[in-house]
């Protein structure tokens, strides 16, 4: 099989396991602004839903307004940066953790020891350098934790 061929298999695979996913509401939280645009449009070419934060105060307001407010609906899978500026990631999601709230969380980091106690809370972490297979790859295992929408 050559060159060619092989890319168009790859792609063809890439596709069909795309439109096999389930559409996810995502709050992404990254202060960088050229970054947060990428991943975003990653997510939404992928079909999700993005709120979008550009630092910690912005991520608290996404994540309490659906706590209190009627009807909102709750986010599927959180993906954060660990030096988000306000509150670093870490803190979120082990404050996430303390009150029960079980939502996939994706942390953003290239620091090891920060990862193992991001993973200890049962979060996934995209470490950095990273390119669109690692992130389709983690959202897509994040998403096979997910409970279903009508437990």
């Amino acid at each position: 099989m050559n060159h060619a061929t092989q890319s168009h298999h790859s792609v063809v695979s890439e596709l069909r396991l795309i439109e096999q996913e389930t559409s996810l509401r995502i709050l992404l939280a990254e202060d960088d602004g050229e970054m947060r645009r990428l991943l975003a449009l990653v997510l939404r070419r992928d079909g999700h839903q993005v709120v979008e934060a550009r630092d910690g105060g912005e991520l608290l307001e996404a994540l309490a307004w659906t706590l209190i407010e009627p009807g909102r609906q709750d986010f599927d899978l959180v993906m954060c940066e660990q030096s988000l500026p306000g509150v670093p990631g870490l803190t979120v999601l082990e404050g996430l953790r303390a009150r029960d709230r079980t939502t996939p969380f994706i942390l953003i980091t290239g620091n090891a020891g920060i990862a193992a106690r991001a993973r200890r809370l049962d979060a996934f972490v995209l470490g950095r350098p990273f390119d669109v297979r690692a992130i389709r790859s983690v959202i897509r295992e994040s998403a096979d934790t997910r409970a279903p929408a009508n437990d």
